[in-house]
């Protein structure tokens, strides 16, 4: 693609440029024709060299580098010696590490040593848009007429399920709600706020409980260590509960982070306290976090919680009458690295989740069994933590969020399936891994977002 010209960014090219001549003042024999952002993960760049003349070009050295609109440097990456015989077009590729794109304008200038008196250069201004979803309706930002790139999705998890090709078919359902019962998220996080699930029986702040479920002004979900309706306010928030919403439903926005089904809501019901822990004293208000979870609309929980012991067996009813009103509950293996998945995705009516790695591997930590029902990626995956900043965890805990996200999906596409129906479409889009057929490491198989959604 040709590079687009804008007046006001040749003029800024010169500033930042300095000294260095342009394309057009080079000699004729020498010509950058062309410059490509070919990928964001990691940033990636062509150019073209263009040898017109009749003097073999050897040992061509130069560099690539990168600023943004104000003219600060974020990397210099060399470009390997290469030679352009006459006549010849010659390709260069320049990779940078920087592959964790923020939104924004930039300009990538690229600047070759001929040996012949000075360097010649040419530069592109471009533009990097948010993780597209294919069928959102395409809106108007600011540097329109730049060369446009796209973020790519800095969690591999994401892709190893296949929800990008998925998001051609559907993105998620603003009608599919996902509670994620867990320790809080921050909902301040602008990528999360539009994720949120609002109560609209509810009017925000007026201390009243208007819809008479017992909990006051819930707009978003409730905290139950606290007894309030924010995360945010009280004890202080584990990372962790910030961290698997992301996985689910995170919007696409300034930082390469999003969810599988980026098109749900999510329901903030914080249980865990500040230590991403709980007492056997607790186990009667998770009960209640169930129950909250279902009276208002979820369609799926996650659980991305272990217990060491088997719990009592009130909660294990809250289990049952989820299950029974077509509540889809995803849970984890354990992070045991042995025998022996823990409560409560031991439950029948838990779908219990192993870990895999880049390889497809059983992750190292993943706790296996007879219990486990699928697998999904959860070995250094990446998300968001509170405050807005990126983290890479690994656990069973974010697999889970993998497989609430594609199960999210499958019932948006498919409106008014039955729960054992959506469960059946996961089962035949699975990936088999392991030894071939049903394993205690892998379940059924790796989990497929698009193969699901094209069922």
């Amino acid at each position: 693609m040709r590079r687009r010209r804008n007046t006001l960014w040749l003029v800024a090219a010169v500033l930042l440029i300095g000294g260095v001549r342009g394309a057009a003042q080079a000699p004729a024999s020498d010509w950058i024709g062309q410059i490509d952002i070919v990928s964001l993960a990691p940033f990636r760049v062509t150019f073209q060299l263009a040898n017109r003349g009749t003097t073999p070009l050897n040992d061509i050295e130069g560099r690539v580098v990168l600023q943004d609109r104000l003219g600060r440097i974020i990397e210099v990456v060399s470009i390997d010696r290469f030679s352009a015989l006459p006549g010849a077009t010659v390709e260069g590729v320049a990779s940078s590490r920087w592959d964790f794109q923020q939104t924004g304008i930039y300009l990538v200038e690229v600047a070759l040593d001929l040996g012949i008196g000075g360097p010649i250069s040419n530069s592109l201004a471009f533009r990097i848009l948010p993780i597209r979803l294919p069928l959102e309706p395409t809106r108007t930002t600011e540097g329109e007429g730049l060369y446009t790139v796209y973020q790519e999705p800095i969690n591999w998890g994401l892709v190893r399920v296949a929800a990008p090709e998925a998001w051609w078919i559907h993105h998620g359902d603003p009608s599919v709600i996902v509670a994620v019962i867990d320790s809080g998220i921050d909902t301040s996080i602008s990528q999360l706020q539009d994720a949120l699930w609002i109560n609209d029986d509810e009017i925000p702040n007026n201390r009243i409980d208007d819809d008479r479920n017992g909990y006051v002004d819930d707009i978003h979900g409730w905290d139950f260590r606290d007894g309030d309706n924010s995360s945010l306010v009280g004890t202080a928030l584990h990372w962790h509960g910030t961290f698997s919403a992301g996985i689910i439903a995170a919007r696409p926005g300034e930082l390469p982070i999003v969810g599988i089904a980026p098109g749900v809501r999510i329901m903030d019901v914080r249980f865990l306290n500040s230590d991403n822990q709980f007492l056997s004293s607790d186990w009667r208000t998770f009960a209640e976090a169930i129950d909250y979870a279902v009276d208002n609309g979820a369609r799926i929980i996650n659980l991305s919680v272990f217990a060491n012991g088997r719990p009592p067996n009130y909660f294990e009813d809250a289990l049952r009458r989820a299950a029974a009103r077509g509540v889809l509950i995803v849970g984890i293996s354990g992070n045991t690295g042995e025998a022996g998945v823990l409560y409560p995705g031991k439950y029948g009516t838990v779908y219990a989740v192993a870990a895999t790695t880049r390889d497809d591997l059983a992750a190292g930590f993943s706790s296996h069994g007879p219990e486990v029902f699928v697998s999904a990626p959860g070995e250094r995956i990446v998300s968001f933590v509170p405050g807005g900043n990126t983290a890479t965890r690994s656990g069973t805990s974010f697999a889970a969020p993998h497989v609430a996200g594609v199960l999210a999906l499958i019932l948006s596409a498919n409106p008014g399936i039955s729960p054992d129906g959506a469960i059946e479409i996961l089962r035949r889009a699975l990936v088999d891994l392991g030894t071939r057929g049903f394993d205690e490491w892998f379940g059924y198989g790796l989990v497929d977002a698009y193969e699901a959604v094209s069922d």
